[in-house]
């Protein structure tokens, strides 16, 4: 039997992965070890794997994981599971068939009050009061957590992947309306028909009548007391009621009119499909009916070759001759300079400041091609210690083999 104080010392000391196995023990009965281990590495990054082997074995001597016989696994026990699923509000979706029972169990109480009071018996009258307020608190309790369980269910539809098909990305959505929504408003109907006011209403009358014969009979006030926060129990859970209703109701419904309109379309557009199948186009559709988007067949008018054969005699039409480039040989390329640029960078460097870099260029490395001058120009404004500034003065130099006008750049040191 687990202890509280170790229980809450251990999740306090495990918490980061308890969290984790929580949200995955939605999915699975058991886990195994090494996928334990793996989260475990997950979670604590900075601790070895002898260290997440000892909390692994930590986990099972707190009696948080429990091993299944006949097996390696590791199961989540079952109360640390309800605790951490209920701070965490990870809760399941409940039975309306649940709260059909508590409903017969508060009849069988008020029952019990009228009796106990007949016989003016007030420990049985403290036990049925007890017994109807127990019960009041575990429906309260179960609609907080259907809530919840609701407001779940609706974010895992909405975050399903988009190309999953509509009815398998909210068959849960569909489940939940149909086994519980559906259900709920029969049961918690207003009218004739529901069972859960009606019960209500009945209480609130039986619990006044009481307080007042016992106020009449001089019954101790503890016992006036305790009736009248019954009562208050009754008229919270009248409100609450309504509200967790529409709550899930709101939740659920637009979902689920999204699932029967896509049905709806769907099924239009294969009864469509076939009877075109079946007909063809135009005597499905009449003709002023068709869709809007349906092209227009286009005719076009080509020109046969005899046609052109014949209008180039009558012309006489001369084709235009067209010369195309004489291939060019290797001799005629251009072939680049070996040079050693990391002499020329220091010789760059030493000369700093320059005025005009491409007329300095010029001076001292003149003699190379004019690509090669043009290259190491684009290639010394960007070297990344140096500051280049553009003269605003256009400049126009001689090379080689051509002349060039540029506003040449004015280096810097940084």
């Amino acid at each position: 039997m687990i202890n509280p104080r170790s229980l809450i010392r251990a999740l306090d000391k495990h918490w980061e992965v308890i969290e984790r196995v929580v949200i995955q023990s939605r999915d699975q009965i058991a886990h195994e070890r090494d996928g334990l281990l793996m989260l475990l590495a997950k979670v604590y990054v900075n601790e070895t794997t002898e260290q997440h082997i000892e909390r692994l074995q930590q986990l099972v001597n707190a009696e948080l994981l429990i091993e299944l016989a006949h097996s390696n696994s590791l199961q989540l026990n079952e109360n640390v599971r309800q605790f951490v699923a209920g701070l965490l509000h990870e809760h399941e979706l409940g039975l309306s068939d649940i709260l059909k029972v508590r409903i017969v169990d508060i009849k069988t109480g008020l029952e019990q009050l009228q009796q106990a009071m007949q016989n003016r018996d007030m420990a049985a009258l403290q036990q049925g009061a007890v017994r109807i307020d127990s019960q009041l608190r575990q429906i309260m309790q179960q609609l907080d957590q259907d809530a919840h369980a609701i407001q779940d269910i609706a974010e895992r539809a909405k975050g399903n992947d988009e190309r999953m098909p509509l009815a398998r990305r909210y068959r849960e959505v569909l489940e939940a309306y149909d086994r519980y929504v559906l259900p709920m408003t029969e049961l918690m109907d207003t009218g004739s028909g529901g069972n859960f006011y009606p019960l209500l209403e009945e209480a609130e009358h039986v619990l006044e009548a009481l307080i007042q014969q016992l106020a009449i009979q001089g019954g101790l006030y503890s016992h006036q007391l305790m009736l009248r926060q019954v009562g208050f129990h009754v008229r919270d859970l009248r409100q609450t009621g309504l509200i967790v209703l529409k709550q899930c109701t709101n939740t659920l419904m637009p979902l689920r009119e999204e699932i029967r309109r896509h049905n709806q379309l769907s099924a239009a557009i294969g009864h469509l499909l076939g009877e075109v199948r079946k007909k063809g186009l135009r005597r499905t559709f009449p003709a002023q009916c068709l869709p809007v988007w349906r092209k227009e067949r286009t005719f076009s008018v080509a020109i046969g070759p005899e046609l052109l054969s014949l209008m180039e005699q009558v012309r006489h039409y001369q084709p235009k001759s067209v010369e195309f480039p004489e291939l060019m040989t290797d001799e005629t390329l251009i072939q680049l300079e070996q040079i050693n640029e990391e002499a020329i960078r220091r010789h760059f460097y030493q000369s700093l400041p320059l005025a005009d870099l491409m007329r300095w260029l010029t001076q001292h490395y003149g003699h190379y091609q004019d690509v090669t001058v043009l290259r190491l120009y684009h290639k010394l404004i960007r070297l990344p210690d140096i500051t280049a500034t553009p003269n605003p003065d256009e400049t126009t130099l001689t090379l080689k083999a051509v002349s060039i006008r540029l506003h040449s750049h004015a280096i810097e040191s940084l």
